[in-house]
């Protein structure tokens, strides 16, 4: 895996990282269905079921994930807690089990819904479970900053989190979308890289446990 990230690291610069991060001083490589590589064990049916498990989440087969990087001293993020909706071409009845529906924005914007694919139908579904897989960062100390900071209010100073997650090389880390989950980047003096993807829920699910005005649209390229 770290072998592939620094491919898009390496190549021309940097420049296959392709897509400035909206909102966010980052750049990244979203993963697209066909993929075919190192990262390919966080797309497969035997990984969302654990996750599932793991978080007692009724998940559907829809993933948005792509590749981050950070260079030093890019600026924090602002604080949200990821419960969104995303939208994603219809998946189809055929669909083999042991493949998931990874975002397509050739057929299907993921945050409006637009199509822009003759004939694809979309479906909407609500952010359920983010997770980020650090790597290709090399040793981490404190003072590196680049950690993931959780927060119990939004209110709070983003440079004062209530706790957080360190951006060790070859780790994990999960968590459920609530309306809670408050959370953002912290500003990183070395280059900070991840994997991060989100497994998605059904609407219905998300709206029957929270209300319909907690799933937080998207306006502007930012999250309201």
């Amino acid at each position: 895996m770290t072998d592939e990230f620094r491919g898009f690291l390496d190549a021309s610069g940097g420049h296959e990282l392709e897509r400035k991060m909206r909102g966010f001083e980052a750049t990244g490589h979203g993963f697209r269905p066909g993929y075919r590589g190192a990262f390919e064990v966080f797309f497969s049916n035997e990984f969302r079921q654990l996750i599932s498990t793991v978080f007692d989440a009724s998940l559907t087969f829809d993933v948005d994930a792509g590749l981050h990087h950070h260079e030093p001293d890019a600026r924090s993020g602002h604080i949200h807690n990821d419960l969104n909706p995303g939208w994603f071409p219809a998946r189809a009845a055929d669909a083999s089990p042991e493949t998931v529906n990874l975002s397509d924005p050739s057929q299907c914007d993921y945050r409006s819904g637009k199509i822009r694919k003759s004939g694809v139908e979309g479906v909407e579904r609500v952010r359920a479970v983010a997770l980020l897989y650090y790597l290709n960062n090399g040793p981490w100390i404190p003072g590196n900053g680049g950690e993931t900071g959780l927060y119990l209010d939004r209110k709070l100073p983003v440079l004062e989190p209530t706790l957080l997650v360190p951006p060790k090389e070859n780790s994990l880390f999960a968590f459920e979308c609530t309306p809670r989950s408050f959370h953002t980047y912290l500003e990183s003096h070395v280059p900070r890289n991840s994997l991060i993807m989100w497994w998605h829920r059904p609407k219905e699910d998300a709206v029957a446990r929270w209300g319909e005005k907690a799933i937080v649209a998207w306006q502007g390229g930012q999250r309201t």
